[in-house]
């Protein structure tokens, strides 16, 4: 995993950064991690009204943010005050906000107009919240409560305190979550978080929670640094275990993953995942839609996985961005990219390059810190010298460097992958939604870094965004997804799949498909001697 370049919720852009920031801040909703369905968070309750537009939240009582040197260490309670900040600083136009677009924009009335106001520095007022005292507010939408419900399970929306972010703005990482950070013992590699003890949570029996006195994550340099700790006791989950070392850690092993009380349990399942390369359409020779259809239909995703994987991936992306983790959404109509190297050379001669020709030198950048990516671009770059004569070089760059060339324009093409937001085939296709792109480079564009933009593809995205039904929804997303598909900005190489190690020890704890993790429930069943 690559180190987070930032935990405050608006900045996320990684799993790992999510994975952190879901312990310290907490939203008005909780993503319940065994069934990935939206539970009361912050707030206790809420009601919808008849037209289905309007959501009227209850807020807890008595919730207090950390206690922590940006509130003078006094107890400061959550109020509906501070949603309403959380949401406007959500819809104010800034580098340090990346998720004004998963969040508001297009969903919460007056949240357009705010953004727009924000940029000619006007005070901003969000019409679609209607405070009605300290603890009950109301939300007005312009499309589905249901998906903006699972939206507000996301690290990304965890509410703020007015009054910490006016110390140290996106530095002051002060939230409501069952864990705090600890500053002094937090590195770049490791973050240490301990126990709330203000946490408004309790079991089923009325203990409070969370249980566990610390959480602590580690960003290693590979999985043999990951096996060691986690064989030494250090660690209690990792997760990804790489394929080509599972049998022998099993066989080495085996008395620990088998009998009536192992001590490890091993997991797999598909996830809400997909991984990718990005192309720069705005650059030659990948502003040619037929040089991108060439290169797609010019890699050999199976090798791919069998050579490189290890079999460790649900499958090739061949059914386009989406992953098959849906069950109402029909990925498998799709018809997306298979190894085709006759069909590849004819669009590249095509677009001008016969036998790869005249095609000029490219580079594309991966971020350093996980050794698989370096080993994929060297499998992709030896395919396209031996299949259609281009030289494609690559470059391990940390991931803050690799993002801001990604997000200004520069490069010609990026290693990227996307965990879903929130369960739903639109959390994949909000990536490459273009009506939000500013051409201006000094802007960050996230999430579509590469600032691709189709009118036909924003049509249907914003049908099935805007549908109240999920059904209908999908189907308007199937379209936008084939059109993507046509004009391919992006190599979608493969759906996700990890081996994933745990200690049978931990209680309570769910892996899921989406790697939503909350540690306010988990414990640790200490062995009887």
């Amino acid at each position: 995993n690559s180190a987070p370049i930032s935990i405050f919720p608006h900045k996320i852009t990684q799993s790992t950064e999510g994975l952190i920031s879901g312990q310290i801040f907490e939203g008005l909703v909780k993503v319940d991690p065994k069934t990935l369905k939206s539970v009361p968070g912050l707030a206790e309750s809420w009601d919808i009204d008849p037209t289905g537009k309007t959501i009227t939240f209850h807020l807890r009582k008595g919730v207090r943010f950390h206690r922590s040197a940006a509130l003078d260490f006094k107890e400061v309670e959550l109020t509906a005050q501070d949603v309403k900040f959380t949401f406007e600083l959500l819809c104010t136009a800034s580098n340090d906000n990346l998720h004004f677009a998963t969040i508001c924009k297009d969903r919460i009335v007056g949240a357009n107009e705010c953004y727009e106001n924000s940029k000619k520095g006007d005070k901003i007022d969000l019409k679609g919240i209607k405070i009605i005292d300290n603890y009950n507010f109301s939300i007005e939408l312009l499309n589905s409560p249901a998906i903006f419900l699972d939206i507000l399970g996301g690290p990304f929306a965890g509410i703020l305190s007015k009054e910490a972010y006016a110390v140290d703005k996106t530095k002051t990482i002060v939230g409501a979550g069952p864990f705090i950070l600890d500053t002094k013992r937090t590195t770049p590699q490791q973050y240490v978080l301990y126990k709330n003890i203000d946490y408004y949570g309790k079991d089923q029996k009325g203990n409070q929670l969370p249980y566990l006195d610390s959480v602590i994550v580690d960003i290693t340099g590979s999985a043999e640094v990951a096996w060691n700790g986690f064989r030494e006791g250090k660690y209690d989950f990792i997760s990804s275990i790489p394929a080509n070392q599972l049998k022998q850690i099993v066989e080495e092993n085996i008395k620990d993953f088998t009998g009536k009380d192992p001590k490890y349990v091993l997991e797999r399942n598909a996830e809400m995942i997909t991984q990718y390369y990005l192309f720069n359409t705005h650059k030659k020779p990948f502003d040619d839609v037929k040089v991108r259809q060439a290169i797609n239909y010019g890699i050999d995703r199976e090798k791919l996985i069998e050579r490189v994987l290890f079999g460790q991936a649900y499958g090739p992306a061949s059914n386009g961005i989406v992953p098959p983790t849906f069950d109402f959404y029909r990925s498998s109509t799709i018809n997306g990219y298979t190894f085709d190297i006759e069909k590849a050379k004819k669009l590249l001669a095509e677009a001008g390059y016969p036998d790869g020709k005249g095609f000029p030198e490219v580079k594309l950048i991966v971020n350093s810190g996980n050794m698989r990516n370096n080993t994929v671009a060297g499998e992709i770059q030896k395919q396209l010298m031996m299949n259609l004569n281009v030289n494609m070089t690559f470059e391990s760059l940390p991931n803050d460097s690799k993002f801001l060339l990604q997000t200004s324009g520069q490069g010609d093409i990026f290693r990227d992958g996307w965990v879903a937001d929130y369960p739903s085939p639109e959390s994949f296709l909000s990536i490459f939604y273009g009506e939000p792109v500013e051409n201006d480079t000094a802007h960050i564009s996230y999430p579509n870094t590469m600032r691709f933009v189709n009118k036909e593809y924003d049509k249907f995205y914003e049908l099935g965004r805007d549908a109240l039904s999920r059904d209908t929804a999908a189907g308007y997303f199937l379209k936008a997804e084939k059109i993507l598909v046509q004009e391919a900005p992006l190599i979608a190489l493969w759906y996700e799949s990890n081996y994933r190690l745990l200690r049978s020890r931990l209680i309570n704890f769910h892996v899921n498909p989406l790697r939503h993790f909350d540690f306010s429930e988990v414990d640790v069943k200490e062995k009887k001697e």
